[in-house]
């Protein structure tokens, strides 16, 4: 793993232009297509609707009936401005993100390895999306930003994913973040599926422990629970709910140190975090973090974007080293 501060020197040296220049084209975009304007714009418009209406109804005489029509045109202007705003926004912003993932994006991989490569047009193929059954059912599923290579012997791939599903209503998000698969030493007999623990059972205990006391909980809890595979570490039991037919095999797995590990680097990314090991691979799915996207609304250098895109790929690339080494 390459340090912050390696990637902050050769960020000074090599992206800070860059960086700069497409900020000052992201500004520029904005400005000309300006929510700010647009709501100055419909001020004043509201305002002359007024007067007008108060004029008309004061001097019928002098002043012309068709101003009633101000009133419509005002409403079409606030409700479709905004649409027509986002969307000239996006379209002028098209080039910049071309630019940032042709330019920039190579750049921060292969400062993190030369044996990184990088496809904006490829990703996680589905096959391997499924195979985890870490996510429910979709219908519509898209992957993209492929960066993968092989480190210290360790293979690894990993991209953005977006899978949905479609009611007859809305449409739901089943997984949306970023996506790794990376391939270890050893064979899963049986598989081993790490979630975090569902919110319903946080929000339970939190009521018993107030109503129940927490002694009288954590009994009804004991006997409630069909979940033998309990690692002895409270924070790793109570942030997460592991799946594996074979206690045998999760308990080989569920070391003290791959617990710990697991609890780190999860604090360190501030994501959810999903694992399912299987065959002689592990698939990890990192919940709400869109890694290679950059947008028109977000600052390239107040948000430090191309920084935790490095942190980011850097705790990935560290967690897949780290889960090779408890093998």
């Amino acid at each position: 793993m390459q340090s912050k501060e390696a990637f902050n020197n050769y960020y000074e040296k090599e992206l800070k232009v860059s960086i700069e220049e497409m900020e000052a084209g992201r500004l520029a975009i904005n400005q000309k297509f300006s929510y700010k304007k647009y709501g100055r714009n419909l001020k004043w418009m509201a305002i002359l609707c007024v007067v007008l209406v108060i004029l008309g109804a004061s001097l019928p005489n002098y002043i012309p009936k068709q101003i009633v029509f101000c009133m419509p045109f005002t409403a079409l202007y606030a409700l479709f401005a905004p649409i027509y705003i986002l969307v000239r926004r996006n379209l002028s912003f098209k080039d910049i993100k071309k630019k940032y993932k042709q330019t920039v994006i190579p750049k921060i991989i292969s400062f993190i390895s030369p044996d990184l490569t990088y496809d904006p047009l490829k990703g996680i193929t589905e096959k391997e999306f499924r195979a985890s059954n870490l996510c429910g059912s979709y219908s519509r599923f898209n992957a993209e930003d492929l960066v993968q290579g092989t480190l210290d012997n360790t293979e690894i791939k990993m991209s953005d994913i977006k899978a949905d599903r479609s009611g007859d209503k809305d449409t739901h998000t089943v997984f949306y973040g970023l996506y790794a698969v990376v391939k270890l030493n050893q064979k899963f007999t049986s598989r081993v599926i790490i979630k975090p623990t569902h919110i319903m059972s946080v929000a339970l205990q939190a009521l018993g422990n107030k109503f129940l006391g927490g002694l009288l909980t954590k009994k009804i809890q004991s006997q409630l629970s069909t979940n033998e595979n309990n690692t002895g570490n409270p924070d790793f039991d109570k942030d997460f709910d592991v799946y594996c037919e074979s206690p045998e095999v999760a308990k080989a797995l569920l070391t003290p140190i791959f617990t710990q590990l697991i609890l780190t680097f999860r604090k360190e990314m501030n994501a959810p975090i999903s694992l399912s090991f299987f065959d002689n691979e592990v698939h990890m799915a990192f919940h709400g973090i869109n890694l290679f996207e950059a947008d028109a609304y977000t600052s390239f250098i107040e948000k430090d974007i191309s920084k935790q895109y490095f942190e980011y790929l850097n705790l990935v690339i560290g967690i897949s080293q780290a889960l090779k080494a408890t093998q």
